[in-house]
């Protein structure tokens, strides 16, 4: 994600999650960004302090913000302008030809580690040499549209083409058989930024999105259930044998749910809510 979005997006989730939590008594506010300039707490390396209220427990938290699911891979951006500056060019000759405009919705496929350039350029050849014959195949069906687990085409009339070029390229989901796995950065949050608050006395937050990326709005969510999360995590947890005092979910629709323990004072029998 490119830092200015990450950025944006991750002040959105601090006052989702400060607004969403902050009812019945208990008030959250951020109070400190220790990884922005003009930070008050240089000893933390999260991404903010959070200030929680209720009833007579008052104390500053430490939290985290990190992407919930492993899916969504920082090298996808990179990949759909590569396959966009192979098959634009190739699909307005073809659309020129034969007088008509097509739309085209394929996978971004990320170059493999140990795959070498040479090889991965031979590979995505032949990626668009398919996706061309596809095309070409598509124009002698009824109705002018293919679709297979890979490529959906469409062709159409010139005069019923509501866009401006011949062409439209657009991307879906390169993951279609990848169940949800915890992205790296969660382990990496877990054992580093919040230990070292947890070691330094801050009770410790970490923030799941589950919202795609901008930049992949074509990724369909299939993450389980806030509740499956947050089993999941307290199983990273044990694993790991790290300490984490709640986390937080905020899925697609933007909507908060505390998944793992919860944010503030324990309650009187001095249990937490899982």
């Amino acid at each position: 994600m490119p830092k200015d979005g990450a950025r944006q997006r991750e002040d959105e989730i601090l006052d989702l999650v400060c607004s969403a939590l902050s009812t019945d008594g208990r008030t959250l506010t951020l109070v400190d960004r220790p990884d922005r300039p003009g930070r008050s707490a240089p000893d933390l390396t999260v991404d903010a302090v959070i200030k929680v209220s209720e009833d007579s427990y008052d104390a500053r938290w430490a939290a985290d913000v990190c992407l919930a699911s492993n899916k969504f891979n920082p090298k996808v951006p990179a990949a759909m302008r590569e396959l966009r500056q192979l098959l634009s060019p190739a699909l307005t000759d073809l659309a020129a030809k034969v007088g008509r405009c097509v739309s085209v919705s394929c996978r971004p496929y990320v170059r493999l580690d140990g795959v070498g350039r040479r090889e991965w350029r031979r590979r995505m050849a032949g990626v668009v040499r398919n996706i061309i014959g596809r095309a070409m195949l598509a124009l002698a069906w009824p109705g002018g549209e293919y679709s297979d687990p890979e490529v959906s085409i469409r062709w159409q009339q010139v005069e019923l083409w509501p866009h401006g070029d011949r062409v439209l390229l657009t991307f879906h989901d390169p993951f279609p058989g990848e169940g949800f796995r915890f992205a790296d950065a969660v382990t990496q949050k877990l054992t580093n930024q919040l230990s070292r608050a947890h070691v330094l006395g801050y009770p410790t937050l970490l923030i799941l999105d589950q919202k795609s990326p901008r930049y992949v709005d074509w990724i369909i969510n299939h993450a389980p259930e806030p509740h499956e999360i947050g089993e999941g995590l307290a199983f990273l947890i044990g694993h790991h044998r790290t300490r984490l005092d709640a986390c937080v979910l905020v899925e697609n629709d933007d909507s908060v749910h505390e998944i793992y323990k919860r944010v503030g004072a324990p309650n009187e029998c001095g249990c937490v809510d899982v």
